[in-house]
């Protein structure tokens, strides 16, 4: 992995090894990663969350806000030597900003669980995919790009409370996304070290883009912070110095958080990939065994919606919190956007009830504000249940109750959803997702050559997959 493009190599300037700070840490194992480095599970389970954040990818485009996204890229970042899915030419800086807003957009793309925090680890694909196609890497290296920044995203969020302490869960993404594009362009210790201290130092987002009522700020805010962070790196490597104590130093992160953020990464592997979870349904993660119960449900008994009196869901404390008017808001009584729809249970659990399914199609505006669905959330009643909040992140539990006129009442119960790490994708389920959110998208050749091209990153390069990306049309 080398950058080809010549610019100044920088300086390790500030650099102590006698003391190393944990910035300093961190650049030094991404430094030292190599594709031997991954287990057989890690590279057996790549290529899955590849064509699934390519397949959120393809399923965002033509969304108004992602159109925003493509005018501001078209209007003032120019051509550059990176392609772009769907077409066109930028600079890295704005190629990984497109990319980014393209994976997160459907809120389809693969999470990772911790006990009070989480993360979208599909949110790095974006830099990690500009970064390898920029440096002339393989796809041997954009694999181990995903699975490094992967990684190092996750360990900050299962030894740090950054949501807790009112921070965004794209805030960790000023830590992976430089760490993993520089060692694929072939930067130095220093240089990663500074580039992570810049972005950490001035990229932090906020918890309240979570918040209700949601806007579509969710699903753009970690494109923008794919756009500090790149830049920062850039300048980096022009030898551009950050701050390296921003974790542990005077008012850094260490006193925000109100802990010690301390992660070995002298003994880190990087199998941060084998413990990501991947959607199966387009809603939100904590929701996805609750919307998976209530959809078996409905396929085990013919349930009508004007025979329900009520619905009753009991899920983990953070399902509640996230979707069922805990910690994040009241999810309210009438639900008129996607992205309000997408983080809340009680639509989810009605449009699923009604459709069997939810899919991108259920959350167009027409399907969102129809009658059945808004009158069938109103009878939704979420409730965290104390057990089952002590079984996750390793199981999430659900129960769904029906009750119905006749005075029956339909139940089903579920410990998790195909998609989660103990029950993890295979290849045919990613590829039948992807044949799903492209359908209609990209004729069947295409599609073709872009899972060939994933399944095969082993012996591809990077330009390979990009390229067929570029040939991807844009929604008229």
């Amino acid at each position: 992995m080398a950058d080809n493009a010549n610019h100044d190599s920088g300086s390790d300037g500030g650099m102590s090894h006698d003391h190393p700070t944990q910035v300093q840490r961190l650049a030094a194992y991404a430094s030292r990663a190599q594709f031997g480095d991954l287990s057989p599970e890690s590279v057996r389970q790549l290529p899955v969350h590849v064509l699934d954040c390519l397949a959120c990818s393809l399923a965002a485009l033509g969304a108004p806000p992602v159109n925003a996204c493509h005018a501001q890229v078209q209007d003032f970042a120019g051509t550059g030597p990176c392609s772009l899915i769907a077409g066109g030419s930028s600079n890295p800086v704005y190629a990984a900003f497109w990319h980014t807003a393209l994976v997160r957009y459907v809120d389809f793309m693969d999470n990772f669980l911790a006990p009070t925090e989480t993360c979208h680890t599909a949110d790095n694909f974006g830099s990690v995919l500009t970064a390898a196609e920029y440096a002339g890497a393989s796809g041997r290296d954009l694999m181990l790009g995903v699975a490094l920044a992967y990684t190092v995203q996750s360990r900050f969020v299962d030894h740090a409370n950054f949501m807790t302490r009112g921070f965004d869960h794209t805030a960790q993404l000023a830590f992976s996304v430089p760490a993993a594009a520089g060692k694929l362009l072939g930067m130095s210790e220093g240089q990663i070290a500074h580039g992570i201290a810049m972005a950490a130092s001035s990229d932090a987002s906020f918890a309240n883009i979570r918040a209700k009522p949601l806007s579509q700020w969710k699903g753009l805010a970690s494109a923008q912070s794919a756009l500090g962070a790149i830049n920062a790196l850039f300048l980096a490597r022009r030898g551009v110095q950050g701050p390296l104590a921003v974790i542990e130093g005077p008012n850094g992160i260490d006193n925000l958080l109100h802990m010690q953020v301390d992660i070995d990464w002298e003994h880190e592997g990087y199998e941060g990939v084998v413990s990501s979870t991947i959607k199966k349904y387009n809603a939100q993660v904590h929701t996805q065994s609750a919307v998976h119960c209530m959809i078996e449900l409905v396929r085990q008994q013919a349930i009508r919606a004007d025979d329900v009196i009520s619905i009753e869901a009991d899920v983990p404390q953070i399902t509640f919190d996230f979707t069922g008017g805990g910690l994040y808001g009241p999810v309210g009584q009438k639900i008129t956007t996607k992205e309000q729809a997408d983080h809340s249970l009680p639509y989810l659990l009605a449009v699923a009830l009604l459709d069997g399914t939810v899919m991108p199609a259920q959350f167009v505006p027409d399907r969102i504000n129809r009658a059945d669905v808004q009158q069938l959330l109103r009878k939704v009643v979420v409730r965290p249940d104390h057990d089952y909040t002590r079984e996750y992140p390793s199981h999430m539990p659900a129960k769904i109750t029906v009750r119905l006129k006749d005075g029956t009442v339909p139940t089903h119960t579920v410990q998790g959803f195909p998609g989660l790490p103990s029950h993890p994708f295979t290849w045919q389920d990613a590829v039948d997702k992807f044949d799903q959110l492209v359908d209609g998208r990209l004729d069947n050749s295409l599609s073709t050559e872009i899972k060939h091209a994933v399944q095969s990153l082993e012996t591809i390069q990077t330009r390979d997959l990009t390229k067929l990306l570029a040939t991807v049309p844009y929604p008229a």
